[in-house]
């Protein structure tokens, strides 16, 4: 994971604007305007401070090839949102899951997050299972969460405060 540049708007554009990707974000598919739009907006939140979202580029370390994004946002307090995005030649492999821990470690650890939520489309099987794997815990739904793409959106809230990431990490323990 790292910082988006400039010049990663092709990656964008190609997963972004892939409609089965989108299938269950509230955005997208994008076209090239509003990847540009996006991009220029992930670049100006790199620069704010306090910096309150931090969206990365996922890169395959193999190819060296943008595959995704991920991010981590402060919705209130110490409370952080936690989002995930890959294109669909990297589905299947493990990655969500690797990006998803890495993100929970860095909202307790750099972050200082008190609880880290994720919300997910309640028809979003691959990302509830993924959102189980890394021990976060079905909190709610949400029923019409949010209107998007002409429609309303229901969602699952999922939760892991820093007290039961603390003792799973304990558990763990080499």
């Amino acid at each position: 994971m790292r910082e988006f540049v400039k010049g990663d708007f092709r990656a964008i554009y190609a997963y972004s604007s892939d409609a089965r990707v989108t299938r269950y974000l509230f955005f997208g598919p994008r076209d090239e305007d509003s990847t540009a739009d996006y991009l220029e907006g992930l670049l100006a939140s790199q620069r704010e401070r306090p910096r309150t979202r931090f969206e990365l580029a996922v890169e395959e370390i193999e190819s060296g090839r943008v595959i995704g994004a991920c991010d981590l946002s402060f919705i209130e307090g110490n409370v952080v949102d936690l989002g995930y995005m890959l294109g669909i030649e990297s589905w299947g492999k493990g990655y969500a899951t690797e990006i998803a821990l890495a993100l929970v470690d860095a909202a307790f650890f750099d972050l200082r997050a008190d609880r880290v939520i994720s919300t997910v489309d309640v028809n979003n099987g691959a990302s509830i299972r993924v959102l189980e794997k890394i021990g976060m815990r079905w909190e709610a739904v949400f029923r019409k969460h949010r209107r998007a793409k002409n429609c309303w959106w229901d969602c699952h809230l999922f939760i892991l405060p820093r007290e039961v990431w603390e003792s799973s990490r304990v558990n763990y323990a080499p």
